[in-house]
């Protein structure tokens, strides 16, 4: 055989080689978005029987009470973690070497704990001042909850670590654990006890806890080298965590004061009816965040996202948003009795919604990938003074449907920010590479 001639087969079996490394990269990433969907899609039917375990036992007033502390909390929470989390997201997902990251998670997981500690404090503080501002009676609730109710944020950064070290499976296990938990105990409470919002809240709460302790022992991090794990945790912040950040409180900040503000402007009742439209609604975007959580690493080192993924993205979400406007009527009287009817006019505006929000999650994680927290922070900045704005406007006039079509509008400029940043990016990457 001539030179040309080994030249060419060498280079054909190259070829060949690529396209396997392709595809098994691809197949992993079908592997791990099916994997992330159906527990998705079983944490949307355990949540689907909490509701209505909640919503019958708890009625209308009752849930509302639960509904509001949650909000409350999960509020507060917001404004804690400083960046840490994304972060340690990026860096693990840097890391080649089994045993760094193993390390990086151990100091993930430690500021983790740190913080979580500090929200507690918080939502003990601020259980003194949340009865005066909102006219509510919720002060005991908040303050024996403030002992476990930090555990947000240490579920948050176990969430995130996972997911830069492409640990899937255990992504997966993790999101459903405490949910399921959570339902075994409120069957088991609703047979042998009256259920009521503390005790409601104190079990999700619990269950949260209890799936953190053993996601740990699953991790199995190291707390060698703990002052450099922190160190480069910091200098990581420092450059993009705090970026996402400052943009991730601004932006969820403001979104989540639609239920501060119904129960300001309307009731606590109310706030129950939008939580619940929010809950039938969020499950359209989760094979959408599945699928961008999977391609994370990948996108750390591909220079823009595959077409393809965009196409299936709308295709899916558009299906899933149909279904749910047309059929949701029938899923709210048949599941949750015709005492939640004024739920299904907040159904469309919330679809909408989540529609944007998950046609943005690839192009929002492909920037995180970069470390483009700069862009995502003003992003964020300008949807959340829409926010503020919008909320307070629309849902004094309109009540919860307004902060429903308030959160449609923001999540479609989300969209259109997410998209020209994108863009710019890959722009940038062709001019370097």
């Amino acid at each position: 055989m001539d030179k040309h001639n080994v030249l060419a087969s060498s280079g054909y079996r190259n070829y060949i080689k690529d396209l396997n490394f392709v595809a098994l990269i691809r197949n992993q990433i079908v592997g791990q978005t099916s994997i992330l969907f159906c527990s998705g899609v079983l944490l949307i039917g355990i949540s689907i029987l909490t509701g209505i375990l909640n919503t019958r036992f708890l009625g209308p007033e009752g849930y509302g009470i639960y509904s509001f502390v949650l909000a409350i909390i999960s509020f507060l929470s917001i404004f804690f973690g400083f960046g840490f989390g994304s972060a340690g997201a990026r860096l693990v997902a840097l890391t080649p070497n089994e045993e760094r990251e193993r390390e990086v998670l151990g100091g993930s997981i430690f500021i983790g704990i740190c913080i979580s500690f500090l929200l507690s404090v918080t939502i003990f503080i601020s259980s003194f001042f949340t009865d005066w501002i909102f006219k509510t009676n919720i002060n005991r609730l908040l303050v024996l909850l403030s002992v476990i109710g930090g555990v947000l944020q240490l579920q948050l950064m176990i969430g995130q670590v996972c997911q830069g070290a492409n640990r899937i499976l255990e992504l997966a296990v993790f999101n459903l654990l405490p949910k399921l938990w959570y339902l075994v105990a409120l069957t088991i409470v609703v047979l042998v006890y009256d259920l009521n919002a503390f005790l409601a809240l104190f079990l999700n709460f619990g269950s949260i806890l209890i799936a953190c302790l053993i996601m740990i022992r699953r991790l199995k991090p190291t707390f060698k080298n703990l002052n450099h794990s922190l160190k480069s945790l910091r200098k990581e912040t420092k450059e993009y965590g705090f970026h996402v950040y400052i943009g991730s409180v601004a932006d969820t900040s403001s979104y989540r004061l639609d239920n501060l503000f119904i129960a300001s402007f309307v009731n606590t009742t109310s706030v129950g009816f939008y939580t619940l439209a929010t809950t039938l609604t969020s499950p359209i975007s989760t094979l959408s965040r599945s699928l961008s959580i999977s391609l994370f690493k990948d996108f750390t080192k591909t220079k823009k996202i595959d077409k393809k993924v965009i196409l299936f993205n709308l295709i899916w979400l558009a299906i899933c948003t149909i279904f749910l406007v047309v059929a949701g009527e029938f899923i709210v009287v048949t599941f949750f009795s015709r005492k939640f009817l004024p739920v299904v006019p907040l159904i469309l505006p919330l679809a909408l919604a989540v529609f944007f929000q998950g046609m943005y999650q690839p192009f929002n994680m492909f920037l995180n990938a970069k470390g483009k927290g700069r862009e995502l922070k003003q992003a964020a900045l300008v949807e959340a003074l829409f926010n503020v704005i919008s909320n307070l406007v629309l849902i004094y006039l309109y009540g919860a449907m307004g902060a429903a079509i308030s959160s449609a509008i923001a999540k479609a400029i989300e969209l259109a920010f997410n998209i020209y940043f994108y863009k710019q990016t890959t722009k940038e990457v062709a001019t370097y590479k």
